[in-house]
């Protein structure tokens, strides 16, 4: 086997796309849950699963069925000599640690809009209270932004792609995809 981190890369890539696991869940206070990972979408209000989520879910399914199809390519060449790093699972999982940022800065303009008073912290991973003022009413909301194993995971496999190159680089022949 001339190509024995790249071929371990792949493989574990496909056990990670394979895998129907949640990668992130963001909780706010219960009333609003959304689960998500670059192959499946969760939103539920109030315990009740919404009708997008059902769409996106199946547009994700899509992109998971076209990896799957990718990676198991990237092993059968990586088995016959020739090295095709797949980027893929390292922008996927480098692009979850900058939702929590996103999420912050949008529900601070979604409140913004409707001016009510409201403070909380930039919830990155953890735990945070957010406090909310709407007519004389004080409500306290836990939120919570939780990674969940396989992202860690995920992490460690798209991270597997350096070394990965440098193996390549080192031993000749290879063909490289971008974001395949």
């Amino acid at each position: 086997m001339r190509y024995p981190i790249t071929l371990a890369q792949t493989l574990l890539s496909l056990a990670v796309v394979i895998a129907p696991l949640c990668w992130w869940t963001y909780n706010f206070g219960g009333l609003f849950v959304i689960d998500s990972s670059p192959f499946q979408f969760t939103a539920k209000l109030l315990g009740t699963t919404l009708e997008i989520s059902y769409l996106i879910s199946a547009i994700l399914e899509a992109y998971r069925v076209y990896l799957i199809i990718i990676l198991g390519r990237n092993v059968y060449l990586a088995l016959r000599g020739i090295a095709v790093r797949s980027y893929a699972i390292l922008a996927a999982s480098l692009s979850y640690l900058v939702y929590p940022l996103i999420i912050y800065y949008v529900t601070n303009y979604v409140i913004a809009i409707h001016h009510i008073p409201t403070s909380y912290p930039m919830v990155l991973m953890g735990s945070g209270l957010m406090s909310i003022n709407y007519g004389g009413t004080n409500m306290i909301m836990t939120i919570t932004i939780t990674p969940h194993p396989i992202y860690w995971l995920a992490l460690v496999v798209g991270l597997m792609v350096i070394p990965a190159y440098l193996e390549v680089k080192w031993r000749g022949r290879s063909i490289s995809k971008g974001n395949v």
